[in-house]
């Protein structure tokens, strides 16, 4: 007796072991025989069995890249987003050092997306801040990925949690918010 089992990847295995496409659109048809078939045994009755849960680890994954993701979006100080990729951390670091001569009136391009380009005048003062925001962002971000991961193992099937929400404010909450596309630097 055949059997088909539903997976996680736009698939369905038969009898254990043969990998059938289930992509069908009016565009473009599937007409492979192994699909036709799962199709008619849908059509006589047939139940698939659920596909297999996605293993927590594999969950735990993909919300650690979001994670990552979301600490390189940018920090917010006073009206201004600035970058928090990793060169730019490392530069904003070393404009807090007192023995640093920072040129007057330095301009540093922010990550504000209206109007563009927006630069500010670059402090000690203000990449001081600017440390401290990222410190904040990246203990507020670590710990949102840690209470997604706990619901998520707590979950029957980790699979199917829903880890998009509950993230602190980013620049591209704001810009969705404003009708903008974000693409995670200044437009």
């Amino acid at each position: 007796m055949t059997t088909y089992q539903l997976t996680n990847e736009g698939y369905v295995i038969r009898d254990g072991d043969t990998k059938v496409p289930t992509v069908d659109t009016p565009e473009f048809p599937n007409t492979n025989p192994d699909y036709l078939a799962y199709m008619q045994w849908l059509a006589d009755g047939g139940v698939p069995l659920p596909a297999d849960p996605v293993p927590a680890s594999e969950v735990w994954e993909k919300i650690k890249a979001e994670r990552d993701r979301r600490a390189a979006l940018g920090v917010k100080v006073g009206d201004h987003w600035f970058h928090s990729d990793q060169k730019s951390r490392m530069q904003q670091l070393a404009l807090t050092s007192a023995t640093l001569a920072i040129p007057v009136g330095l301009q540093w391009k922010t990550l504000t997306f209206t109007p563009p380009p927006v630069f500010v005048t670059m402090t000690r003062e203000l990449a001081i801040q600017i440390v401290q925001a990222t410190a904040e962002s990246d203990t507020a971000i670590f710990t949102a990925a840690e209470i997604h991961r706990m619901t998520m193992e707590a979950q029957p099937d980790p699979g199917t949690y829903d880890f998009t929400g509950g993230w602190p404010a980013s620049i591209e909450d704001e810009a969705h918010d404003a009708g903008i596309q974000f693409n995670g630097s200044a437009v």
